[in-house]
């Protein structure tokens, strides 16, 4: 349980402090009058005639030092009976604020030191008389089997103990407590228990469909969010309300996919209200109130415009304070009150928007810390698919290129998945040369990589991150390997030395093509957009020659395997055997000869390549260099439209998007682009310890373990010389590329030769030029 299988462990959250901001909302005195059968935004409520004032504005308290600089994961507030702030982290200790968070007092806790000499803490939940219950699991001493075994207890507010491990059919995860401190018990089977607190006796009140995720409570109903649904339960009669359909759906529709998933915060808070069977439920669109039974989810305040859109951000707990204020404490040591002032508008008067076809995590991320930086201004995001609106890339693209061509467009576009050399030939990007180059003066971009989006002497986008396309494996057969034809000619040499297993573990077309296309892409167009024929022939017959060796030493098994393995990918881009770091990891287990794919951050992907370099005698890496030489592969490009060109606040946020706070977090989309900051991955950070993997697919596999270490000098050295050399966007026309990857497909599987595919290909890619 303690150590995380390394596939799922490619991604890692880097936290940030908070600012003060203003979320948008509703007047709070009007919440018991409003409950109408529209959920409230705070668009919505202006009018054309004049802006609606009035939202809730953030604010950051201040957190004792000592939790903020050396706090552990798990913490929880609770507003007590006397009024006070009662707040427990589980390394730095218990404290009391009274007054509403303010300042704080630090009390003893010498049952936690204790505790903690022994146990790790899962889960707790704290009761408003200042108990504690805690779902913990005892240090494993030397040699025993590493094995989730819970155990439970409770600590009354004098530091008194009482074991609850009473033995039972159902393991509980999370403890929660109601308004009475009547304890409850949330199992891993979806049972919902009641506890008694003196013994540790349970009861079976109910069974949810899922785990249970997050609980509140008003007077009379408990209400758990479960993955598979809200269930409200009459405490004092002891039964199953009649579901709320309207809560419930509104909980599936926004959360669905995301509940239950975090196992050090939530996706979702929810307090019961002053007022009676009122819930108030945060989330990353924002809080909203609703009545139990009701007809709406009325926003009271707007997500994207406080600290609850930040998508790096876990929600611990919220309380609801007098006079309808509320207190969120999140993951990063911050803890956030939000109080309603009538003086500000509604929803600020600055705007600006930014569209990409998809939801990208990055500019999300940007929006939220600059609108947390700029309360006076509002940035709106849109995005042209959501995956659930039935609504196409090709949709989504006309409806975009209507509002271009009308002058309503956004100001700004990320233009991945768009045809962004059409949209510069088309004149709807501005020429960002000027500000490039105080970018470049500063150090906020890597030169060569901002060169390469020069043409006719003008830039008119800017990737905010970026990543590396890598070939890896045995030293002797890297060795010249510098295009896509000598790595075809490496494969076959491989194969007739090794007979049989994997090469470079592509075991299906789309793995070849995609992963073959990370570096040639950009070579399938000339420089006037039109299909680059001989090129393109070139890739499929390599991409052939490749894949035909690959199929030659596996057995019909062994590759039905190998998609089924790869088919529950957990990457979050269905692509993992396109992960550099993953193909180290299957080269340095023997699985596999050669490797190649991309490298995007340092924690669990390049530090993996530079410790298996360090730990494997024959192992090296080098750039994956296939049609496109010195290349790099943009991610989140971006560009403001003609008509924003002279907009100082796009012009601003398009700065920020390359600046120092956001270029340092450790974002999934590939590494920063600043090269200040780039230049600041050489040293390992303070708080970045070894992170010990352990894999073993089958029972017959020998164990291997790694201790990952960051990387040293000398391979961060060569990361950098690849940086600051990269002077070639690898990318292309996302559709050329769907279109050589469908003809590429029949080329591979020998249904169509190289000459008919290029053919269609040509063809195919004609009719969309055109239009």
């Amino acid at each position: 349980m303690k150590n995380r299988l390394w596939k799922a462990a490619i991604l890692s959250i880097a936290v940030m402090a908070l600012l003060l901001t203003g979320c948008g909302g509703s007047d709070p005195a009007a919440n018991e009058e409003k409950e109408s059968g529209q959920s409230g935004t705070a668009q919505e409520a202006q009018t054309e005639q004049e802006a609606s004032m009035g939202r809730y504005m953030e604010q950051e308290l201040t957190l004792p030092e000592e939790m903020v600089s050396n706090g552990g994961i798990r913490r929880s507030i609770k507003k007590l009976d006397s009024g006070e702030l009662m707040l427990l982290d589980e390394m730095s200790g218990l404290y009391i604020s009274p007054d509403e968070g303010v300042t704080w007092e630090k009390k003893e806790a010498a049952w936690l030191d204790e505790f903690l000499e022994k146990a790790y803490i899962m889960e707790m939940a704290l009761a408003s008389d200042g108990g504690t219950a805690f779902v913990y699991d005892l240090y494993e001493e030397d040699g025993e089997e590493n094995v989730y075994d819970p155990s439970y207890a409770y600590v009354d507010r004098d530091g008194n103990w009482t074991d609850l491990s009473e033995e039972g059919e159902e393991q509980f995860y999370s403890f929660f407590f109601n308004e009475e401190n009547q304890l409850y018990g949330y199992g891993l089977q979806g049972g919902v228990y009641a506890v008694e607190k003196e013994s540790g006796n349970r009861k079976k009140l109910f069974e949810t469909d899922g785990i249970v995720e997050y609980v509140c409570f008003t007077k009379d109903y408990m209400v758990a969010f479960a993955t598979g649904g809200v269930v409200l339960y009459q405490m004092e009669q002891g039964i199953v309300a009649e579901e709320d359909q309207v809560l419930s759906d509104f909980v599936l529709e926004n959360l669905g996919d995301r509940m239950g998933v975090n196992t050090d915060g939530y996706s979702l808070v929810a307090a019961g209200g002053e007022e009676e069977n009122v819930i108030y439920l945060a989330f990353s669109q924002g809080l909203y109130r609703h009545v139990l039974g009701g007809t709406a989810m009325e926003q009271v305040m707007d997500g994207s415009l406080c600290s609850l859109g930040d998508q790096m951000l876990l929600l611990l707990g919220m309380e609801v304070l007098p006079n309808q204020e509320f207190v969120i404490l999140y993951s990063n040591a911050s803890l956030c009150r939000y109080a309603y002032d009538e003086t500000v508008p509604t929803v600020p008067q600055e705007q600006i928007s930014i569209y990409s076809l998809t939801e990208d995590y990055t500019i999300r991320q940007a929006v939220s810390m600059f609108q947390k930086q700029h309360p006076e201004a509002y940035v709106r995001y849109e995005t042209g698919m959501t995956g659930e609106d039935g609504v196409t890339a090709e949709d989504a693209l006309r409806n975009l290129n209507t509002k271009l061509m009308s002058g309503e467009g956004p100001d700004l576009l990320v233009l991945d998945e768009l045809p962004s050399e059409a949209y510069r030939e088309k004149g709807i990007l501005a020429d960002l040369s000027e500000t490039v180059e105080e970018l470049k003066e500063e150090g906020s971009v890597f030169p060569n990589m901002a060169e390469a989006y020069r043409k006719d002497g003008k830039i008119h986008s800017l990737p905010v991150r970026f990543r590396l396309s890598l070939l890896l494996g045995d030293r002797e057969a890297l060795n010249g390997v510098d295009s896509l034809e000598k790595l075809a000619d490496a494969v076959e040499k491989l194969r007739e030395k090794y007979p049989e297993g994997k090469l470079l573990g592509l075991t299906s077309e789309e793995a070849v093509l995609y992963t073959l296309g990370l570096s040639s892409e950009a070579a399938w167009t000339d420089d006037t957009g039109a299909v680059n024929e001989s090129a393109v022939a070139d890739f499929l017959d390599s991409a052939r020659r490749i894949y035909q060796a690959e199929l030659a030493g596996l057995t019909a098994e062994e590759l039905s395997e190998d998609v089924e393995n790869w088919s529950s990918d957990i990457t979050g881009e269905g692509r993992y055997y396109a992960i550099a770091s993953a193909n180290a990891m299957d080269i340095a287990r023997k699985t596999q000869r050669l490797g190649a794919g991309t490298v995007s951050g340092m924690n669990f992907d390049f530090n993996m390549i530079s410790t298996i370099m360090g730990q494997e005698e024959n192992f090296d890496w080098k750039l994956f260099e296939g049609q496109v030489t010195n290349s790099f592969i943009p991610k989140t490009e971006v560009g403001i439209c003609a008509g924003s060109g002279e907009n100082a606040l796009a012009l601003e946020f398009f700065r920020f998007l390359f600046g120092q706070e956001l270029q340092s977090l450790e974002l999934p989309a590939g590494f920063p682009v600043n090269k200040n900051v780039f230049e600041t991955l050489k040293e390992s950070p303070e708080d970045y310890g070894q992170a010990g993997i352990m894999i073993a697919e089958s029972e017959e596999d020998t164990p291997f373990s790694l201790e990952i270490q960051w990387a040293d000098a000398e391979n961060y050295g060569r990361l950098l010389e690849l940086a600051e050399s990269a002077e070639s966007v690898s990318t292309g026309d996302e559709r050329i590329r769907d279109v050589v990857h469908k003809y590429g497909t029949a080329v591979l599987n020998g249904s169509m030769n190289t000459e008919e595919a290029v053919k269609e290909i040509v063809r195919e890619s004609a009719i969309y030029l055109a239009e």
